[in-house]
């Protein structure tokens, strides 16, 4: 019979249940800490397989907890991927750069859009860097793309926000979750 893992984001632990029966697998379990608290089924980072299309594998894609190892170590892979592929890269080769910018996009799965999109496509075809940089803007204008803080070259500070902007929340991120070793029953 199977195992089924439980997260409770009350006191931030997952919690492993063995289920004799398969309706016992269907149903959500009490926290073993306080019955009060509700629990999240999780799916094993093992029965998650690849493969089938793209939008199949975005709906099922199970909700994630903040600093969850599996997603750590997925991370990890990639940016060694990352390092290997472009320590050789000819930074003075534009089209090696945009192959660059493309495959760091694939690999984190940001996507390119906007004028950065038209960067990567004119690169692509052997643009110059530095024409690009004049004609789409971000040359040595505060908050440019050599001024990557927005505070121009005497320090000066950064023109005030707009009050009417909406702030985006910050994202706090957590610890990975506690793993209980008990092996609970239903």
């Amino acid at each position: 019979m199977p195992i089924y893992e439980y997260y409770c984001p009350e006191n931030h632990t997952v919690y492993q249940f063995y289920a004799k029966t398969l309706a016992q697998g269907q149903t959500t379990p009490a926290c073993p800490d306080n019955p009060k608290y509700r629990m999240r089924k999780l799916v094993s980072a093992f029965a998650v397989t690849k493969g089938g299309r793209k939008d199949e594998a975005a709906e099922s894609k199970p909700a994630t907890v903040a600093g969850d190892p599996a997603e750590d170590a997925r991370m990890e892979a990639a940016m060694g991927t990352m390092e290997k592929e472009f320590a050789n890269v000819d930074e003075n080769d534009p089209r090696a750069m945009a192959r660059m910018m493309r495959k760091m996009s694939e690999l984190t799965g940001e996507k390119i859009d906007g004028e950065m999109e038209e960067v990567v496509r004119k690169l692509e075809e052997g643009a110059d860097p530095d024409s690009l940089e004049d004609q789409l803007g971000g040359g040595d204008e505060p908050g440019g793309m050599d001024d990557p803080y927005g505070e121009g070259m005497g320090g000066e500070a950064p023109p005030a926000p707009d009050p009417k902007e909406p702030r985006r929340p910050l994202k706090v991120r957590r610890a990975a979750p506690r793993r209980d070793p008990k092996l609970y029953d239903y």
